[in-house]
């Protein structure tokens, strides 16, 4: 659906075509709306709070649902300073639109040569109780990466670099706007809007919010 039919969509929702019982919303209103809502979609299907409790790619319409949103970025990952950073730490900056890490892995150098190893993502709790462990530290098929300053901070083996850092992400879309449709699967639309007039509807405490409530959180 475009922006347009979108706004069509919601104000049949509120009964704009056949009577004047709802308020008339502006179009930035509707915007506003429809974004709420859109940011309440993405939530619910990465995180599994919805009906069937399944989150990101716990089932294909989990992945259809979110697939418009997955993009790569690869990286040269920045070398810390150890005075400052943790020991063998890289800094990677995370593209502007990032919302949520899905697969993460990194190139590295080392005593076997150029090596594509996962990257473990953990705690900084869980980096204390590891990092002088023999058995747990970083080796040579070991990457882990800590939160750090909004960004990434990767942690490799002695003797190793890392040459590239690959990250697989779901990005945070685009506002719905006069300029900008609904970026996510045309599938969803219908779902989105009719968040969008439930929440317009508790907005102006209309009757009908709690049967429609009821309706939409039945939606899979």
């Amino acid at each position: 659906m475009t922006r347009e039919e979108m706004h069509n969509e919601f104000k049949l929702l509120l009964d704009k075509g056949d009577s004047f019982d709802a308020p008339a919303f502006l179009e930035e209103e509707i915007d506003s709306f429809l974004n709420i809502a859109q940011e309440k979609f993405i939530s619910k299907r990465a995180f599994g709070n919805n009906v069937r409790r399944t989150s990101f790619e716990e089932n294909q319409k989990r992945r259809d649902d979110l697939k418009n949103l997955i993009q790569n970025d690869t990286q040269t990952p920045l070398t810390n300073d150890p005075n400052e950073n943790k020991p063998n730490g890289n800094t990677v900056t995370l593209p502007s639109n990032y919302r949520q890490a899905i697969n993460e892995e990194a190139i590295i150098n080392g005593n076997k040569g150029l090596r594509r190893v996962s990257v473990k993502p953990i705690t900084h709790d869980r980096y204390n109780k590891i990092i002088d462990d023999p058995f747990n530290k970083p080796k040579d098929n070991t990457v882990y990466r800590l939160d750090y300053n909004g960004d990434f901070e990767l942690i490799h083996g002695e003797g190793q670099t890392i040459n590239t850092y690959i990250l697989r992400y779901i990005k945070n879309p685009d506002s719905i706007s006069p300029d900008q449709d609904c970026a996510l699967s045309l599938h969803t639309h219908k779902t989105i809007v009719k968040m969008a007039a439930v929440d317009a509807l508790e907005n102006v405490a209309q009757p009908r919010y709690q049967s429609s409530k009821i309706e939409l959180n039945e939606i899979e």
